[in-house]
């Protein structure tokens, strides 16, 4: 039924006018509107792209056809439960817990263990990582999660190696040890991706 998502029908509209103009090229939010005989706002773009019919590129500020209209049933399948699978890890990741701050240390669940989070953010390297560890009851947790944006999950590797070295407490004064315990990646849009590392104490 299509009254079951709001504005389907400019939505398809919208679509089907993008498949005609564009195939699977990109356009921005500006050709679509000066370009498509249709209603092109940014409100009908945004939920085009919630429902899988577009995808938007944040980099390059630009839109393209998702999947084509006579595209295999099994390509429009697995879009749509690739996109489910993002909503659901997103939707767990908002209310299972995760990002609540207690004591004033922000913290996320890993099964039943609470971990410390730690934002690596633009400055991947030891010395300023570990002060804000040194800052952390780390008693209290199972361990830290290192947080980045997606494409910072090389840097972060390599900063918990320097963490996981046996020489680590010597070089700093943090007390106990680390080791990798795992990784995970979420996010609902592919382009905003966060990368995390869990760190158990030993």
């Amino acid at each position: 039924m299509t009254g079951a998502l709001p504005r389907l029908e400019g939505v398809l509209e919208l679509y089907a006018a993008a498949v005609d103009r564009y195939g699977t090229d990109r356009f921005t939010a500006a050709q679509a509107r000066r370009e498509l005989p249709v209603d092109a706002s940014s409100r009908l773009l945004e939920l085009a792209v919630a429902y899988g019919l577009l995808e938007f590129d944040g980099d390059g500020d630009a839109y393209a056809v998702r999947i084509e209209p006579d595209a295999p049933i099994e390509e429009w399948r697995s879009s749509a439960i690739e996109r489910a699978e993002r909503l659901r890890t997103a939707a767990i990741d908002r209310t299972d817990g995760n990002g609540r701050a207690e004591d004033g240390v922000e913290t996320l669940t890993r099964g039943s263990r609470r971990f410390a989070s730690v934002a690596v953010g633009d400055d991947p390297s030891l010395e300023p990582v570990v002060e804000r560890l040194a800052a952390l009851p780390l008693e209290e947790f199972a361990g830290v999660v290192l947080r980045s944006p997606g494409e910072g999950a090389s840097a972060v590797q390599r900063l918990a190696d320097r963490l996981c070295e046996p020489s680590i407490t010597d070089e700093t004064g943090l007390e106990g040890r680390f080791r990798k315990e795992a990784t995970d990646v979420v996010g609902a849009d592919k382009n905003d991706l966060e990368f995390r590392l869990f760190l158990e104490r030993t």
